[in-house]
């Protein structure tokens, strides 16, 4: 009879498995199998570490004078084969494993060195939040593994991420979230303002060095003049819609840095500078030729005009008219209506000769159409200028005492005109002081119905005049008080202001006459090409129509150009006394 006599075939800890393991004689004879091969003879589970182990169990013969009861192929391997130490300590590692329970039925249990393909389940962390990303990933065991699961039925794709988890790392990796960023720490985003203007960067960095260049004279350091340079070059930059108004603005800052204004000359009185101006007033002979009225002889409050005017195809009747925009004939009722609605088509621009196909031509400034071409705007009646035809209620300055210490007072004036039933008539009026200054600007309601604002050149629109209650008398009654006859004014083709003011004043400077037009009398330069050849500056570029301050300014500048110029050949000479200019 055969009996146990390795320690593998007791449970863990059997004192049979102890005394079988010391009664074991070298001198017995033993024949050699695999340990788990034995164990399943003798109805024994086996875990699956113990399959692959090349340990090996020793069945020793139960001495009964008969012999062990063998198998006939065993003797001759007894013989052979003799018992390892390896064996003997393979054999102790199985007496110190836990006890193992059943094994289930379900599981099978492979050949030896068979490879096994084995389910990893996932862990609980996997599907917790954020706050369980920390722990550690642990093996599932038989015991927790659900009842309806089976081994190896798992699709593809999940066994492929689980089992890549279980075995790169033994922490769960965060779950990614979507970065989203406080609206308490965020700042507000920042909206650049953009300029329409295409301003090269070599023109704004040179004009930034300038703008440097004058503030270090007066910023406490270079840190300070450099950002204050630069706050005025972006303030320059971001209000020009043009290339052409950045140079306007720009030279203007660098004069205002600089310290410049107009009537600032070095060693240079109001005194002295009211007697450098009086070299450019204009003679009667130059006031007669350009227009400028004169009281009449016999007619309280009349004025005359000593230009040579021709008749015109409107003059014998009292109801037909000629418009000043387009040449049309018109008739017109006692009101002054129009008597039939047409549509005056013009060019709003002057003709100008330049260069055209074959040779040169006159082409106008508005479209570059030629003489006799169909107007390029259109208005909604026929118009007339009736300024040189109304030449009632004017009113003359007078002399006025002076003290020791006064002058009579250099301004610049510029007016402003819409077209009424009765022709153009005054809407605004701007007047500046020597330091160009404005010392009185204000919107006039005319006398008559407005029949076209003129919105392109005099910048008026209805809202302006509706919303001023001035009239021409209370323009006239404030200008006789500031003016007196000693006043010097300066204006460009003042004839025409004084015209619309119903003004009459003889001590004037006419830019339009200090800078002659090249092909003489009666042509004369404008306002915006005499600014930008002397004086480097762009006016008249706004598209809601021109600005009288903007204007007066720049005849009072042109005026102050010339004192200099003149200044720089001739010597000074003593200027006369306050009283002296305020004798007759």
């Amino acid at each position: 009879m055969l009996r146990a006599t390795a320690p593998c075939w007791f449970p863990p800890g059997h004192p049979k498995g102890q005394k079988v393991a010391e009664e074991s004689a070298p001198s017995a004879p033993r024949f050699l199998l695999p340990s788990h091969q034995l164990a399943q003879n003798f109805g024994l589970w086996v875990p699956q570490m113990y399959y692959q182990a090349s340990a090996f169990g020793v069945l020793q013969a139960e001495p009964q004078g008969r012999g062990p009861a063998m198998s006939p192929a065993w003797p001759q391997m007894s013989k052979e084969v003799c018992y390892l130490p390896e064996q003997r300590v393979s054999a102790c590692r199985l007496l110190a494993a836990p006890k193992l329970t059943e094994r289930p039925s379900s599981v099978r249990v492979s050949a030896p060195r068979e490879r096994k393909r084995v389910a990893h389940f996932p862990s609980p962390c996997l599907a917790t939040g954020p706050t369980d990303a920390k722990r550690t990933l642990a093996a599932p065991s038989r015991s927790q593994r659900p009842k309806d699961s089976k081994v190896g039925r798992k699709s593809p794709k999940m066994r492929k991420g689980t089992g890549m988890a279980s075995k790169t790392s033994t922490t769960v990796a965060p779950k990614r979230i979507i970065h989203r960023p406080s609206l308490q720490s965020s700042k507000k985003p920042i909206i650049r303002q953009l300029s329409g203007c295409q301003v090269p960067t070599v023109i704004r960095r040179g004009f930034r060095q300038l703008f440097t260049k004058e503030c270090l004279q007066f910023c406490a350091s270079k840190q300070e003049a450099e950002e204050k340079a630069l706050n005025e070059e972006k303030a320059a930059y971001y209000c020009s819609r043009s290339l052409d108004i950045y140079l306007n603005v720009a030279l203007d800052t660098l004069k205002r840095l600089r310290g410049l204004t107009p009537s600032s000359m070095p060693g240079l009185s109001r005194v002295a500078l009211y007697s450098r101006l009086e070299e450019f007033l204009l003679t009667q002979d130059q006031l007669k030729e350009n227009g400028y009225p004169f009281p009449h002889p016999a007619r309280p409050g009349g004025a005359v005009l000593f230009t040579g005017q021709g008749k015109g195809p409107g003059d014998g009747d009292s109801s037909c008219r000629v418009c000043c925009r387009c040449g049309t004939e018109y008739l017109v009722s006692s009101s002054g209506r129009c008597v039939r609605d047409q549509v005056c088509s013009y060019h709003w621009g002057q003709l100008r000769w330049r260069q055209v196909a074959g040779g040169w031509g006159p082409q106008y400034t508005c479209c570059a159409a030629a003489p006799g071409s169909v107007g390029c705007q259109v208005a909604k009646q026929h118009v007339r200028d009736g300024r040189k035809e109304s030449l009632d209620g004017f009113v003359k300055t007078f002399q006025k005492e002076l003290s020791r210490d006064a002058y009579p007072g250099i301004y610049a004036l510029d007016c402003e005109m819409c077209y009424t039933t009765h022709g153009l008539e005054l809407t605004r009026v701007t007047v500046a002081d020597a330091d160009t200054r404005v010392v009185y600007d204000t919107f006039v309601k005319p006398k008559h119905e407005i029949v076209d604002y003129n919105t392109r050149f005099s910048g008026v629109t209805e809202a302006d005049v509706a919303k001023t209650s001035i009239t021409l008398p209370q323009v006239q009654a404030f200008l006789l008080s500031l003016f007196s006859a000693q006043t010097i004014l300066i204006g460009h083709s003042l004839e025409s202001d004084l015209l619309a003011l119903k003004l009459i004043h003889s001590t004037v400077v006419d830019t339009a006459v200090l800078f002659p037009h090249d092909l003489g009398f009666p042509y004369k330069r404008s306002l915006r090409n005499l600014t930008a050849d002397y004086l480097g500056r762009v006016i008249q570029n706004r598209q809601d129509g021109h600005s009288s301050s903007e204007d007066a300014n720049a005849c009072l500048q042109l005026a102050m150009w010339k004192v200099r110029e003149r200044a720089q050949t001739q010597p000074c000479h003593a200027a006369p006394s306050p009283a002296t200019l305020a004798c007759p």
